[in-house]
């Protein structure tokens, strides 16, 4: 029994904490909330403090920047194009800015999967089921996503945003496309600074 036991703790100990780690992240479900609709888009976000960019981390790619996700229109959504899942959405926050906007709180998103324009083609191709989302490196939480074409709403607890800093969205499972297995996201709005 007792070598039984070394060899666990042993291989464990190869593992690694980060596995331990992943597999206790707290869960953060998504709240569904309003429509999608072009006449609700804009509006505060985290941009009044924080301007980022969104670079899509493909699995052996370069990285690849995103425009489409935070464009205020429900009429382009972001393909991802890696068919399966594994990529990441790194969202980073500018080197320069004032140095009193440091410690701005960041507390969360608003996400919209699928595409939505028009709404028959919502599940054409795959949408986000649950992500890993990650500050700085450091995993945080898992999210689970519902199978709509509605805003979902992700909040966490506040974290201090400074200059530099990046959040990562890891895409780990889906919903399966009716017609592509690549994922499609209409909008994704990083919320905090209000």
């Amino acid at each position: 029994m007792r070598i039984r036991i070394r060899k666990f703790l042993f291989i464990g100990a190869l593992l690694g904490p980060s596995l331990l780690c992943a597999q206790s992240l707290p869960t953060v479900k998504a709240t569904v909330g309003r429509p999608v609709i072009q006449e609700l888009m804009g509006g505060c976000s985290m941009r009044c403090a924080f301007p980022w960019t969104t670079t899509a981390l493909l699995p052996g790619k370069p990285p690849l920047a995103v425009y489409t996700l935070d464009d205020s229109s429900v009429s382009t959504a972001w393909i991802d194009p890696n068919p399966a899942v594994g990529t990441k959405l790194q969202f980073q926050f500018p080197a320069k800015l004032p140095s009193e906007l440091n410690q701005t709180p960041f507390y969360g998103f608003n996400f919209s999967s699928g595409t939505i324009m028009p709404i028959e083609t919502f599940k054409d191709y795959a949408r986000v089921k649950k992500a890993r989302i990650s500050y700085n490196g450091k995993p945080l939480y898992f999210v689970k996503f519902a199978d709509t074409y509605r805003w979902q709403d992700v909040f966490f607890d506040d974290i201090p945003a400074s200059q530099g800093d990046t959040m990562t969205f890891e895409i780990l499972e889906v919903y399966p496309g009716k017609k592509h297995s690549n994922v499609a996201i209409t909008e994704f709005i990083l919320q905090g600074a209000h």
